[in-house]
């Protein structure tokens, strides 16, 4: 609903170095936020999304279509395809999260290496270091200027 405040906040950002078997430390920050259980899949710009279960089964039940006219829908199937890339997990005692294989590969985050972790809202995303670096060095301040507003008045459209 529109004006609704968002049940997950995770912001910030920190850096962890995954050990020999793929595994990193979830940032006590994003502990509470994320829950028991959580799903990781890939995403966009080549970096790892970490979901809570509550948030994930919310676009699950977003995506999910029973018309088969929707797979027209070349939108919808791309997110479906992305989504379905997925993995659930926890954590293990010592807070270590164990990041699949395939999920690694894709984010090109190596066991020995450091990953960074950034809070984006009701997602983590886990990205390969220098990625990360280029990322930030292709953001431009006019881009985050058109981008607040058009976010603006896109509130401003749901809440008339």
């Amino acid at each position: 609903m529109p004006g609704e405040t968002p049940r997950l906040r995770m912001w910030g950002r920190f850096e962890h170095s995954l050990d020999d078997k793929g595994r990193v430390i979830l940032p006590q920050k994003f502990r509470e936020p994320l829950g028991t259980e959580f799903v990781l899949t890939v995403g966009p710009g080549h970096h790892i999304r970490v979901y809570a279960l509550s948030v994930w089964e919310e676009m699950e039940n977003a995506l999910y279509s029973a018309d088969p006219r929707d797979e027209l829908n070349q939108d919808l199937t791309y997110l479906q395809r992305m989504l379905g890339n997925c993995d659930f997990a926890s954590l293990d005692a010592q807070f270590r999260l164990s990041i699949p294989r395939y999920l690694r590969d894709w984010a090109s985050v190596e066991e020995s290496s450091s990953a960074v972790i950034i809070g984006s809202g009701n997602r983590l995303e886990i990205w390969n270091k220098e990625t990360w670096r280029k990322t930030l060095d292709e953001f431009q301040p006019r881009q985050a200027d058109i981008a607040m507003f058009r976010k603006r008045d896109e509130i401003q459209l749901e809440i008339a």
